[in-house]
C-alpha cells in the first residue's frame, strides 16, 4: 500500500478544518510554526523505484499532529539511510514550495525526536492568499507538509478543476491523485471524474491500469463504484480468471462480489466438487458458505451414516445447530435412526440430549422423538413434572402429562 500512495502522507488534522472563504480576510504573511518531530529509521521503506522512504510524526504545540512521508533524497542534511542511524546533533530540512521545515535533534539507534520550525515561503502565501483570501497559517504549513505547491494548483486547475478547495488540493495530494492520474483516468474511458471519486478510486486501488485489467478479463465499461468494489472485495482480474478456471463463465460482477464477500473461493468449488458434489450453482456454493456446510462438516455426516445427503438437508442442519457431536450424544442415548430431518427437528423444538436425561431419570425413558417434540411444544419439562407430582399426582403416564400439561395448569395455579 505504501508503494501505492508514494507521495502520499497522513494527517491527524482534518483537511475539513480549512477556513471558509468569507470567514475572515487574513494578512498577507503568514508566521513561523514550530513543534516536535519523531522518526524511526528501522521504519523506512522502498517504493516501486527502490527509493527509500521514511515518515515523520510532527507534534504542534498545542494544536495537533501530523503525520507525513517523504524520500530520504528531500531530506537535506540528513546522512544516508541507516536503521541503526546515531548522530548527537542532527539537522535537516525539507525544503517546499510553501517555505521550509528546518529540523534539529539528535538519532539514537535509528530512533529519532527533536524539534522543527517551520518559515513560510512569503511569495507563496501572497500568490496563495490571492486565490484563497482565508488561508490561515496553519493552513500554509498544512500545504507545506503535503507538498501543495503553486504549479500543482495550476495543472489541477488546467485539467479542469478550478473549483476545488484547499481541503480538495490537500487530499489530491494526500492520496497521490495527480495530472498523471487523471489523464489515465480519462483515457479509461472517465471523463468528468469528480476529487471524491478520483480520490476513492485511488485510495482503494481502482486505478487507470486496474481498469484495463478488468477490460482485458471482460469487464468492460464498468462504473466507477463498480470498479471500487470489485477492488474492495478482492474480485479482481486474477479471481476472475480462477474462477474461469473453475467452469464459471461470464459471471456478472455483483455475482463476483457476492462470492469474494461469503468465502466462496475455486480451492471451496475443488473441494465441493472432490466430495461428490459437481454440479453446483453459485447460488448453492454462497448458500453453504453462509450457513457454514463446508466439506469438512459433509465428511463428519459421511462418517456418521449420512451417505449422499441432499445439500438442502446439510444446510437445514448447519441453520438449526445439529452438528457431529449432537448426533453422537443422542445416540449414546439410544436414539440411532434418527434422520436429518429428525434431527432438525428436535433442535427446532429444543429436545436437547440434556432435556433427553431429565427425563430419563425422572422415569420417563424411551420416549419416541415424537413425543419428547410434544413433551416440549407443550411444556412438559422437568419443573412441571416436579409440580405435579407435588399436587399428587405420583404416575401420570407421557399422554396424561401432556394433557395435564394442555387443561390442567390453570388449576396447578390455584392451589
Amino acid at each position: 500500500m505504501k508503494a501505492l500512495v508514494a507521495g502520499a502522507a497522513v494527517s491527524l488534522i482534518s483537511a475539513a478544518s480549512f477556513g471558509s472563504p468569507a470567514a475572515f480576510v487574513a494578512p498577507q504573511t503568514a508566521a513561523n510554526v514550530e513543534g516536535t518531530w519523531t522518526a524511526t529509521m528501522r521504519d523506512a521503506w522502498k517504493n516501486r523505484d527502490g527509493e527509500r522512504w521514511i515518515s515523520l510524526q510532527l507534534q504542534q504545540s498545542p494544536r495537533g499532529q501530523t503525520g507525513f512521508s517523504v524520500p530520504l533524497t528531500e531530506l537535506q542534511g540528513l546522512p544516508a539511510a541507516d536503521e541503526r542511524l546515531s548522530l548527537q546533533s542532527a539537522r535537516f530540512s525539507l525544503r517546499r514550495d510553501a517555505g521550509a521545515i528546518d529540523f534539529s535533534g539528535s538519532f539514537t539507534e535509528g530512533l529519532g525526536a527533536g524539534t522543527f520550525v517551520f518559515a513560510p515561503n512569503t511569495e507563496y502565501v501572497s500568490a496563495m492568499r490571492a486565490k484563497f483570501p482565508s488561508l490561515r497559517d496553519q493552513d500554509v504549513f498544512r500545504m507545506a507538509v503535503h507538498d501543495v505547491s503553486r504549479e500543482f494548483v495550476a495543472a489541477i486547475e488546467r485539467e479542469g478543476y478550478r473549483e476545488a478547495d484547499l481541503a480538495d488540493l490537500v487530499r489530491m495530494r494526500v492520496h497521490n491523485v495527480d495530472v498523471d492520474y487523471i489523464r489515465g483516468m480519462r483515457k479509461a474511458g472517465y471523463e468528468k471524474v469528480s476529487i471524491e471519486d478520483l480520490v476513492r478510486t485511488r485510495i482503494h486501488g481502482a486505478t487507470p491500469q486496474y481498469v484495463q485489467a478488468m477490460s482485458s478479463a471482460g469487464y468492460r465499461g464498468l462504473s466507477l463504484q463498480d470498479l471500487v468494489r470489485t477492488r474492495i472485495h478482492g474480485a479482481t482480474p486474477e479471481f476472475v480468471q480462477e474462477v474461469k478456471a473453475a467452469g464459471f463463465e461470464k459471471l456478472d460482477v455483483d455475482t463476483l462480489v457476492r462470492m469474494r464477500i461469503h468465502g466462496v473461493t475455486p480451492e471451496f468449488v475443488k473441494e465441493m466438487r472432490d466430495i461428490g458434489y459437481r454440479d453446483l450453482t453459485v447460488d448453492d456454493l454462497v448458500r453453504l458458505r453462509i450457513h457454514g456446510a463446508t466439506p469438512a462438516f459433509i465428511r463428519q455426516l459421511r462418517e456418521l451414516g449420512f451417505k449422499d445427503i441432499p445439500l438442502r438437508d446439510v444446510v437445514q442442519m448447519r441453520i438449526h445447530g445439529v452438528s457431529a457431536e449432537f448426533i453422537k450424544e443422542l445416540r449414546s442415548l439410544g436414539y440411532t435412526d434418527l434422520t436429518a430431518a429428525d434431527l432438525v427437528k428436535l433442535r427446532i423444538h429444543g429436545v436437547s440430549p440434556q432435556f433427553i436425561r431429565e427425563m430419563k431419570e425422572l422415569g420417563y425413558a424411551s420416549l419416541s422423538r415424537a413425543r419428547l417434540v410434544q413433551f416440549r411444544i407443550h411444556g412438559v419439562d422437568a419443573d412441571f413434572i416436579r409440580e405435579v407430582r407435588a399436587a399428587g399426582y405420583k404416575n401420570l403416564s407421557a399422554e396424561e402429562l401432556v394433557d395435564f400439561s394442555i387443561h390442567g395448569r390453570r388449576w396447578l395455579k390455584r392451589r
